[in-house]
């Protein structure tokens, strides 16, 4: 651990672990639909998508505001959203308006649009080395996917009685926020006025490279959310493979994987080098095409939540890092911010554009198994183009 400083690393390891807790409220959703029985539930799972909408506008600004607040502050906003998200579940679900509700969650995304984007920014300041980053970076990518899975796991078991009882946990968040407080710095020292005029002169515009990563990305991850959106109905309905038990393990295949990722990325990356993402997306495509291929078995599509979820979180911190390499300096925290705007616009509109392409192709929309056929084919295209994108020389 030489050459990185362990009291930031503290600090940003507990930003982690309640980064992505929200995945919590994916898993009671039915619960609050009886709470709110009033309410379409069409309009009720929009506290689910309302999270991407407001990321996707707040992570294009999330880069710029970093110019004028320190990181630290930008990811205590986070969090402190995070926490009064919890609090309003935890003590006004049921009881008040749902428009207070759907008005909460998206809060959440005030820290979904600027997690990464934060985070990056955070271990660049507190991990010099750059190769020794990237290591660390698939630890912290890790570390929300334990803090993920243990919001889901225990808050399920918090919501049996009561649903809002799972909202309790959320006091972890305040707990991390004073870790943070204490052990993030404050921000960089006013520079000289010489080194001030020279970054300005380096914070030109972005790199064109930049957009095609982002939009590349954006392909990519309407890809992978093929799986997430419809394994549920694969499993029970389309091919009655089981029950919502089997399902939810399907669902949580992917979260392992993303684990798995993060916690060997310092290994495959230093081996695979610029071959580490389109290797991660060709993994992607098998992993789309057996659910295809393979409908008779279960474990097959454990197995392939288990590859996506290791193709995506073993995607996001070589890109991050490659990021640095191609807009380094004051536009980093730019680049990281359209890269993370495009994939929350991802999330946006992913059931949308997969239903408009699944309805061009069978006639319809709604038709699962031509949903995984598409998945494969995007997936397909991102694989071929990642080569010219990451492999070959500028």
């Amino acid at each position: 651990m030489t050459g990185i400083n362990k009291k930031q690393m503290v600090g940003i390891f507990a930003f982690c672990i309640a980064a992505v807790s929200t995945n919590m409220t994916m898993g009671i959703i039915a619960y609050i639909m009886q709470a709110y029985s009033n309410v379409a539930p069409t309009t009720v799972s929009q506290i689910l998508t309302m999270p991407a909408l407001v990321g996707t506008a707040y992570a294009f600004c999330v880069g710029f505001l970093h110019k004028k607040i320190p990181a630290k502050y930008l990811m205590l906003l986070a969090q402190g959203c995070l926490f009064l998200y919890g609090m309003i579940f935890l003590f006004l679900g049921g009881t008040a308006p749902f428009w207070v509700i759907l008005l909460a969650s998206g809060l959440v995304g005030i820290s979904q649009g600027s997690s990464n984007t934060l985070l990056a920014i955070a271990l660049s300041e507190a991990v010099p080395d750059e190769k020794k980053r990237g290591g660390i970076l698939g630890i912290c990518m890790s570390v929300m996917n334990i803090g993920g899975v243990f919001f889901s796991t225990v808050g399920g078991m918090l919501a049996v009685d009561r649903w809002n009882n799972a909202y309790y946990l959320y006091f972890i968040v305040a707990f991390t926020m004073l870790i943070q407080l204490f052990c993030l710095p404050k921000g960089a020292i006013q520079e000289a006025p010489q080194k001030v005029q020279q970054e300005k002169k380096a914070a030109g515009k972005l790199p064109l490279k930049v957009w095609l990563i982002s939009i590349h990305y954006f392909i990519f991850f309407l890809a992978l959310y093929v799986y997430g959106t419809n394994i549920s109905e694969y499993i029970i309905t389309t091919h009655k493979l089981g029950t919502s038990a089997e399902a939810g393990v399907a669902s949580s295949m992917v979260t392992v994987g993303g684990i798995a990722a993060g916690a060997l990325f310092g290994l495959y990356s230093k081996f695979l080098k610029k071959f580490t993402v389109p290797v991660l997306m060709g993994l992607c495509v098998i992993g789309l095409v057996i659910p295809i291929v393979i409908t008779t078995n279960v474990f097959a599509l454990f197995f392939c939540g288990l590859i996506l979820g290791f193709a995506m979180y073993g995607c996001s911190p070589y890109i991050m890092g490659y990021m640095g390499q191609i807009a380094p300096g004051p536009l980093y925290s730019k680049a990281l911010s359209v890269f993370s705007g495009f994939m929350n616009g991802g999330m946006c509109v992913a059931i949308t554009v997969l239903a408009f392409l699944t309805g061009l192709i069978c006639g319809d929309p709604g038709h699962v198994p031509t949903k995984f056929m598409v998945g494969a084919v995007l997936a397909g295209i991102a694989f071929v183009t990642s080569f010219p994108i990451y492999v070959t020389k500028d």
